[in-house]
């Protein structure tokens, strides 16, 4: 149980960073502030595309990776909440209106594949982790990842906040980015299949 109440605190943690901020930068370190709090526990996946491509290379079960999806998702939909009372206002993640689905989905796709390529080449490497540099490489990727793709298709790589947040967005104003769910679910999870079996090529 600790694993899954673990998965919950460090998306909910990396929502609010994203929610109260929207810094790139402070984004990144958020996430790896909570690797080095959790990576011992979990496995500090914190996003479901990262789950997704541990279950694809059996790493995880599948019951395993069903108990992280609703844990994670869980965690952003109290991070929703919390932002709501901070900020007074709701925060939810939609891509820019100066592109269209297609360059959207292919920069969700594309930056979610590099972030999960390293996050399985940095969270299996013995220098690395023997070093402790693991969790602040996985949060600058994660921030390098952001400035890439903000601009594109909103960087959010992650399908629990989307559906985290969406959730608060809509029993609090009846908000409509619930309609952006599918983008950042399926273009994520595409990617983290992508960079599974590519890393499985590289390195198995």
């Amino acid at each position: 149980m600790r694993k899954y109440v673990m998965e919950a605190i460090g998306t909910f943690f990396l929502a609010i960073a994203m929610g109260l901020t929207g810094n790139a930068l402070a984004i990144g370190l958020m996430l790896a502030v909570m690797i080095y709090t959790g990576m011992h526990i979990s496995g500090a996946h914190f996003n479901p595309a990262i789950s997704f491509a541990y279950f694809i290379r059996r790493k995880i079960t599948f019951n395993t990776f069903s108990g992280y999806l609703i844990s994670q998702t869980l965690g952003a939909f109290a991070a929703g909440g919390v932002i709501l009372f901070l900020a007074n206002d709701v925060f939810y993640v939609e891509p820019p209106v100066a592109t269209d689905i297609y360059q959207q989905g292919v920069a969700e796709l594309l930056l979610t594949m590099a972030l999960v390529l390293a996050y399985l080449n940095v969270a299996s490497s013995k220098v690395l982790a023997s070093g402790k540099s693991y969790g602040l490489v996985i949060g600058l990727v994660l921030s390098g990842m952001i400035y890439l793709g903000d601009t594109v298709s909103g960087a959010v790589f992650n399908p629990a906040v989307s559906i985290g947040l969406s959730v608060v967005d809509f029993l609090a104003i009846q908000g409509a980015s619930f309609q952006f769910i599918p983008l950042y679910t399926l273009a994520p999870l595409a990617g983290a299949s992508l960079a599974a079996l590519l890393y499985q090529y590289l390195n198995d």
